[in-house]
């Protein structure tokens, strides 16, 4: 998975220079993770975390089946 590819980590197609399709866009819309990965006032470490976590979650919802 690359930030410029079209890759998301579910095995879906997202956008160049986004991390999750739309699909784990649309999954992970209430997660506190999103809300801070998106928030531009957190640290960068606290983004970074949660975007760790986000990609884990994709990963997850691969192993389930969804994308």
């Amino acid at each position: 998975m690359s930030y410029e590819d079209t890759k998301c980590p579910c095995g879906g197609k997202k956008r160049k220079n986004t991390m999750l399709c739309s699909g784990c866009e649309s999954a992970f819309a209430d997660r506190r993770e999103m809300a801070t990965y998106l928030n531009k006032s957190f640290s960068l470490d606290a983004r970074r975390d949660a975007a760790v976590i986000l990609i884990e979650l994709a990963r997850t919802r691969r192993a389930n089946g969804h994308r």
